[in-house]
């Protein structure tokens, strides 16, 4: 196993690291937290279910971690926002999926270090379940996606600590 999995933060304490972040790595010009060079970030990871099938984007070339790797859909949390506020704006801005945050369910965060990976991640694992497929439009960080079940995940060239987070989020059943 090439990763740690160690203790994260409760969300109350975002705003404060937030802050802190925003400080040491700097803000783009919309104000959003600059993670380009960081060592550690939060991040949420969305896992969508639909029946007994979890969604799968992969990751195009030329991103922060895990270009071509498949993964759920994630992103940093960059801004001031509470986790599901984020992770419905991910879903929106990735997969063109309309989510309520109030149907998002939240996990307890931990914090990841992975050897494949440039930083640690302090990880919100997110669960959505929908009732049927949406139509899926993948914005141009993802070069496909894919609907798959829980025990052929491993069948997937994706970061070894994927499967970890997405059991995760599949314990907020």
């Amino acid at each position: 196993m090439s990763y740690e999995i160690s203790k994260g933060v409760v969300e109350k304490q975002l705003p404060k690291l937030l802050t802190e972040a925003g400080q040491k790595y700097g803000k783009f010009k919309d104000g959003r937290i600059n993670y380009t060079d960081a060592d550690i970030a939060p991040v949420v990871m969305i896992t969508v279910v639909c029946n007994d099938e979890i969604l799968l984007a992969k990751r195009g070339q030329g991103l922060a971690d895990a270009d071509g790797y498949w993964s759920t859909i994630n992103g940093f949390i960059d801004e001031d926002k509470s986790v599901a506020q984020i992770a419905a704006q991910e879903l929106k801005e990735e997969v063109d999926l309309q989510i309520s945050p109030q149907k998002i369910k939240v996990g307890p965060s931990y914090m990841v270090t992975n050897l494949q990976e440039k930083r640690s991640y302090i990880v919100f694992p997110c669960l959505v379940q929908l009732d049927g497929k949406p139509k899926i439009v993948l914005d141009p960080e993802h070069t496909e996606f894919t609907w798959t079940k829980r025990s052929k995940i491993g069948e997937f060239h994706m970061l070894e600590d994927t499967p970890y987070t997405i059991d995760a989020a599949l314990a907020l059943f």
